[in-house]
């Protein structure tokens, strides 16, 4: 195990996005239900990096214990930092690793419950995902 997995800093999702992520794990109508915080923030923060939005930092405490976070989770988080920062010794500091995600996630968020939220009621949920992985894909073309 890496020193650096140890001493890995719990997650802030921000105070104002705690009840909006407590909905979408625990709403039978998001695509979540069911899911853990972990799932959303990483869904999140992938949606936000892939689609080029701009990172926004969470506001409050609301925070996710580092523990929730698995190697190979981890080791997802460090490459977005790697790409984010073209710096590959951010994987030195995992405080910094972190941070950014922190704010790609947030960003990602917002879009993200917007669209879950407000999607018209005959709007399959799992069209939702496809819809948002085919626009990612589309505009990486």
């Amino acid at each position: 195990m890496l020193l650096d997995d140890i001493n890995f800093p719990d997650v802030k999702y921000g105070t104002k996005n705690k009840e909006d992520y407590r909905d979408l794990t625990e709403a039978e109508w998001s695509p979540f239900f069911g899911h853990h915080y972990w799932e959303v923030f990483i869904f999140s923060m992938s949606y936000a990096f892939a689609k080029n939005l701009s990172p926004m930092e969470p506001t409050g405490k609301g925070t996710l214990n580092a523990k929730m976070f698995s190697p190979p989770t981890r080791h997802l988080m460090r490459s977005l930092a790697i790409k984010d920062t073209g710096d590959i010794s951010i994987i030195k500091d995992s405080n910094k690793v972190v941070k950014i995600c922190e704010k790609y996630s947030n960003a990602g968020f917002q879009e993200i419950y917007t669209r879950i939220k407000n999607r018209p009621s005959e709007k399959p949920l799992e069209k939702i995902f496809t819809d948002m992985i085919n626009e990612v894909n589309r505009d990486s073309d």
